[in-house]
């Protein structure tokens, strides 16, 4: 194994089954008692940041105390098995396609999940269902699923412009009480497994809040664009210049279509190019913490693309470069988790050309659309008058 979240998923899971909360007893703690078992002495020595309480969600949390029987992470992955296979499935419609078969078989997904036992499968099983559900127009169920995403991962909020993608924006006035609906079945989804904690564990005050922006506040890791910036003397401003360059090229297409339709077109658009992919991907970079299997998240959101292309695939593939640390090197270090600037740089410039080569297409659409811009009507004086 190359991580070591896992002894915290079965250490919280077997804690909450002997009627104890994780958000108020930490590691450090239960270390100290008398007459623990070797099996807890083995979990307890391979926790990360024993002195903190978890800063997991009361579902994921509940997930862990219903497979963790024992202490043993078979359990575990057979229910990310049986939960993966049965939202596939019912994705799918039992109907299998070459980005499908290629997402069974992506040997990341496989080693962070099964190898590695991270959580964010429940993420992604989630997230198929429901874009199926907002395919097959069940709005307020697929609401629902998403506050329920949100809640296991705030990552899952990416899925919310394919919701937002449905509503017709002419027509938003007779969609208020549907989008009222919507936003009631999405809080209600987020909130409803912090209630069903309360109430087994009824002293609980603070769900892990606290930790959790403590964490993003202290911690910085594989920061991949850092060494790429100071390569060229300037401060570290991560993918902010490449989200600007997307951001301005993207209103520029909008505001180039013929106002007749302008939104399908821009909708066309849009997917045509992945950019649902790229902002997304884009976004997970800019986090302080930006570890090798937040990026699985991105998953679904390759699968549902009309245009299939390798990219995405590669973009998700280089944060995995972040586990060649200098301790497993065997390089000096000033701290546990340092990563060399070669290898951080070596991701941002495989990132770099995939990004670029998205520009590279957006900006061969931008040519085509002004010179059609420049085409004007026959007798016009203009660029276009060729008689």
């Amino acid at each position: 194994m190359w991580e070591d979240d896992w002894s915290r998923y079965l250490w919280e899971g077997n804690l909450i089954r002997n009627g104890e909360s994780p958000y108020q007893i930490t590691a450090s703690t239960y270390f100290q008692k008398q007459n623990i078992s070797e099996s807890e002495i083995e979990i307890l020595s391979h926790i990360n940041h024993p002195d903190w309480t978890t800063i997991y969600s009361p579902f994921v949390l509940l997930f862990f105390a219903l497979f963790s029987a024992g202490f043993s992470g078979i359990f575990l992955k057979l229910s990310y098995l049986f939960f993966e296979t049965a939202c596939i499935l019912f994705f799918s419609k039992k109907k299998f396609n070459k980005q499908l078969l290629l997402y069974w078989s992506f040997p990341i997904l496989i080693k962070e999940v099964y190898v590695n036992l991270h959580f964010e499968i429940l993420v992604l099983s989630f997230a198929f269902v429901f874009f199926r559900l907002v395919k097959d127009k069940k709005r307020i169920l697929a609401s629902f699923l998403l506050g329920l995403g949100v809640h296991i991962k705030i990552f899952s909020l990416l899925y919310s412009f394919y919701l937002i993608a449905t509503i017709k924006i002419q027509n938003w006035k007779n969609q208020i009480v549907d989008w009222i609906l919507n936003t009631l079945s999405f809080f209600l989804g987020f909130s409803i497994f912090f209630f069903i904690y309360y109430i087994l564990f009824p002293n609980t005050i603070d769900f892990g809040t606290t930790n959790l922006l403590k964490f993003g506040a202290n911690f910085k890791f594989n920061q991949f664009y850092e060494p790429f910036w100071r390569f060229f003397g300037v401060v570290d401003l991560k993918v902010f210049p490449f989200l600007i360059h997307l951001i301005t090229m993207t209103a520029f297409v909008f505001l180039s279509l013929e106002k007749q339709n302008r939104n399908q077109k821009f909708k066309k658009f849009f997917i045509q190019y992945n950019l649902y992919f790229v902002y997304s991907f884009l976004f997970l970079s800019l986090l302080p913490v930006s570890n090798p299997w937040y990026f699985l998240v991105l998953l679904p959101i390759i699968l549902i693309s009309p245009f299939p292309s390798p990219l995405p695939w590669i973009l998700v593939l280089v944060p995995q470069l972040s586990y060649l640390t200098k301790v497993r090197l065997g390089q000096e270090f000033t701290y546990f988790y340092e990563i060399p600037d070669s290898i951080l740089l070596t991701e941002a410039l495989i990132s770099v050309f995939c990004l670029l080569w998205y520009f590279k297409q957006i900006f061969i659409l931008l040519y085509k659309l002004s010179n059609i811009s420049n085409i004007a009507p026959k007798g016009n004086i203009g660029y276009g008058n060729r008689n």
